[in-house]
């Protein structure tokens, strides 16, 4: 793992970074986000108010806060206060060899609305935060990036093995739920939610009928029934439609060639993308981008 580029902005400060590829927001009301189809994000919510959007779920959240965006995920930050401050470090690693999976990330930014901070191992997270954040304002930031990315990065590995550490109980937890537990929901409903709140965490995974059936103990063309009758579309209505949001994302964010982008978001044959994709936004990927792309600064 290494830091691809890391910075601060506020209401009352320019933000500082210290790669090339840095682009200026505009403070309040802007939005942030896309697709990072190379690089993981913590973003640090020192003070103010903000929405995370997360291709359909909405987390408002209040500082501070630590947030965690794995790669390949859909977001969007949006400010809702005027006075707000944060901090962010964009990582790039293997997969996931050190940065939590995007299970994990989602449970951890879950349990930003219910964590003690006063908990020891809680605690050392958002210390370590606010150490690195007051770090990239002093004069040395400025005289030595090399040494200040070191510095952030033996940080940061200690405060992800700590997430790990604290998300684990919940993690289990999450993956007995379904298989445990469903048949003690009193709702055909709750157990759809929990279905769809699982394809949003993991749209680009090789998902069949079978997987989906299997994990909630439904003979398919019931889930399919119930599914349907619940949110108004088949489950893999509701996959493709998770993907093709996915898909113009990165079209508009990134330059990856239709190709990349298929196989990033779960679909094996380029052909198939591209007949979905037409029917779902009446033209091909490549017309959508050359109308869409949004320009490099």
């Amino acid at each position: 793992m290494h830091i691809r580029t890391y910075g601060y902005d506020s209401d009352s400060s320019l933000p500082v970074h210290y790669m090339q590829d840095y682009r200026h927001t505009p403070p309040f009301q802007n939005r942030l986000g896309g697709i990072h189809p190379d690089h993981h994000e913590i973003l640090y919510i020192i003070e103010g108010t903000v929405q995370l959007h997360r291709i359909k779920r909405v987390y408002e959240i209040e500082g501070p806060a630590l947030i965690l965006l794995p790669l390949n995920t859909y977001h969007q930050l949006v400010h809702i206060s005027k006075q707000y401050s944060y901090a962010y470090w964009e990582l790039e690693d293997e997969q996931f060899s050190t940065f939590p999976t995007p299970r994990q990330c989602t449970i951890w930014n879950d349990l930003q609305f219910k964590l003690d901070v006063s908990l020891s191992e809680i605690n050392v997270v958002y210390q370590r935060a606010n150490e690195l954040n007051k770090l990239m304002h002093t004069d040395l930031a400025q005289q030595q990036p090399d040494l200040i990315r070191d510095i952030c990065l033996s940080d940061i590995k200690t405060m992800l093995t700590l997430i790990c550490h604290i998300v684990k109980p919940h993690e289990q937890h999450n993956e007995h739920l379904v298989s445990q537990q469903i048949d003690r929901l009193p709702h055909i409903k709750e157990t759809i939610e929990m279905l769809i709140r699982w394809m949003e965490a993991s749209y680009w995974e090789d998902i069949t009928l079978q997987t989906l059936s299997d994990m909630v103990h439904f003979n398919p063309s019931y889930l399919i029934r119930m599914f349907k009758e619940y949110q108004g579309e088949t489950p893999f209505q509701y996959l493709n439609r998770l993907r093709m949001n996915a898909a113009i994302s990165y079209l508009a964010n990134t330059n990856m060639s239709v190709q990349e982008i298929a196989f990033t978001i779960g679909y094996q044959s380029i052909h198939y993308f591209s007949r979905l994709f037409k029917q779902t936004y009446g033209k091909s990927p490549v017309q959508w981008r050359i109308e869409h792309k949004i320009p490099t600064l």
